[in-house]
């Protein structure tokens, strides 16, 4: 079977969307293809040659979002400038944005070009691929094809399609889009996204602002789950964030090695406004910035702007339940206190400055790491406080990963594919990253961060 696509976005307004042609491609390869999200989605892998997946064989028209957001704190109207949907497709009732990220220019692209590089689109088929496996809402990504181009941007490279899928592709920036240039809209486009993402609110006596409520939730959810897993976004716009709770755009994203809560890793975030630690402010900036989005529904339904700044106010204990949650599981704590505990554990990371991920495991055994950081009075009498009313197997083995997909070794696989043509390097971490909460017998590699001097420097790029 191939898709199934029945594309509900373009019974909205047309000046939401506009109707695209992905770029002719003459010969695109597959690099790599996701058959275990084909059998998720009831594809037939043997039907979904290279030709469908790079759009030369279309089902249906597609079409390019327009959306707003705030970049850096200043507003900009936007849109896909370089990504395309080809349908939404629908598998035993649940539905899915089939999308091209490299596909060619759209009425919003600008100044850029629609394409993207092949090193891009493999980092963000590894990502989201180790994401879905460390339990984290995501995007997913069905396949990166090649294509005959040669892309320039830090150095010149293959072009390549990445085939993402997530439930759709809906931000807070298409709210901001839709308030800004097509108000009218905004209560039928909200009925149509609670329909999709919240149905069981259709009913509700206050719909729009449990939907509020809902996103609110889901996206706390979700960045609690960055932090879990020491996962830094690198640019949390509002237009790169998902209504449904979906981590998406795998641009200059990483994973922090040694626990530093400023972290930063994207070449643009000069002021570290994206940094780990300022993942949890940013959520609740752009919270605020949905809420005046939502504000025109005021005028024209029972919803008020003081309602939606009393939930505004509830961010911070809410937020602050979910993580100490978060953190107890990852201690291994069973009762539901002990936050004065989880607090001296982080300045205990903060001071030492120790290997986020595998300070857990050596919680659970120790002497699993030769560290210094574990060596210590400190570390020891920590330990002994937690294990007096943690350290529950069960619990930290679910909440944490023995693998995360290490910068350096994400590197080395995609300069390998660019100086080499071959995937080894890059099969093994998929190899590792399918399950990352079991020990494989694979070799210390994958669990060994980096020289220190490697995270000081370390730079990631949009790559747009």
């Amino acid at each position: 079977m191939t898709f199934s696509f029945d594309t509900t976005y373009k019974n909205l307004d047309p000046s939401l969307y506009s109707r695209v042609t992905p770029k002719s491609i003459a010969n695109p390869e597959i690099v790599v293809r996701n058959d275990g999200l084909c059998a998720d989605l009831g594809l037939d892998p043997a039907e979904l040659n290279a030709t469908i997946l790079a759009g030369q064989d279309l089902l249906e028209e597609p079409i390019a979002q327009a959306y707003a957001g705030h970049q850096y704190g200043s507003f900009t109207v936007l849109g896909d400038g370089r990504a395309m949907i080809l349908g939404e497709h629908v598998r035993d009732g649940d539905r899915y944005d089939i999308q091209l990220k490299g596909s060619g220019r759209t009425p919003y692209s600008g100044r850029g070009d629609g394409n993207a590089t092949v090193s891009s689109m493999l980092r963000e088929y590894l990502y989201s691929y180790a994401m879905q496996n460390l339990h984290i809402k995501t995007s997913r990504s069905l396949a990166v094809l090649e294509t005959d181009e040669a892309i320039r941007r830090r150095r010149k490279e293959p072009g390549a399609i990445l085939v993402r899928v997530m439930n759709s592709h809906i931000r807070y920036g298409t709210f901001q889009y839709v308030a800004s240039r097509a108000a009218d809209e905004l209560q039928r486009f909200t009925d149509y996204v609670i329909d999709r993402h919240y149905p069981q609110l259709t009913a509700a006596d206050r719909p729009y602002l449990d939907f509020f409520d809902a996103v609110m939730q889901s996206s706390i959810e979700m960045v609690v789950d960055w932090l879990r897993v020491g996962f830094v976004h690198g640019v949390m716009n509002t237009d790169n964030m998902s209504i449904d709770g979906e981590t998406f755009d795998y641009g200059p994203c990483a994973f922090i090695n040694y626990y530093d809560e400023d972290a930063v890793f994207s070449s643009i975030d000069k002021h570290g406004r994206y940094a780990f630690g300022n993942q949890r402010p940013i959520l609740r900036w752009n919270l605020e910035r949905l809420a005046e989005a939502l504000q025109p529904l005021c005028t024209r339904t029972a919803l008020t702007y003081d309602e939606l700044e009393s939930k505004l106010d509830e961010f911070d204990d809410r937020f602050d339940a979910q993580y100490y949650t978060m953190m107890r599981k990852k201690l291994g704590i069973t009762s539901d206190d002990e936050e004065a505990l989880v607090d001296e554990f982080l300045e205990w990371l903060r001071k030492s400055n120790a290997d986020y991920t595998n300070t857990f495991l050596e919680l659970e055994t120790t002497g699993t790491f030769d560290d210094p950081a574990f060596a210590t009075t400190e570390f020891e009498q920590l330990r002994d406080k937690l294990a007096a009313v943690g350290l529950d197997e069960e619990l930290m083995q679910e909440a944490n990963p023995r693998y995360i997909p290490r910068n350096y070794l994400v590197e080395q696989a995609l300069d390998e594919y660019l100086e080499t043509g071959t995937l080894s390097t890059f099969e093994r971490l998929l190899n590792v990253l399918e399950n990352p909460y079991i020990s494989k017998d694979m070799g210390s590699q994958f669990q060994q961060p980096p020289p220190r001097e490697f995270d000081t420097e370390y730079t990631t790029y949009c790559n747009t």
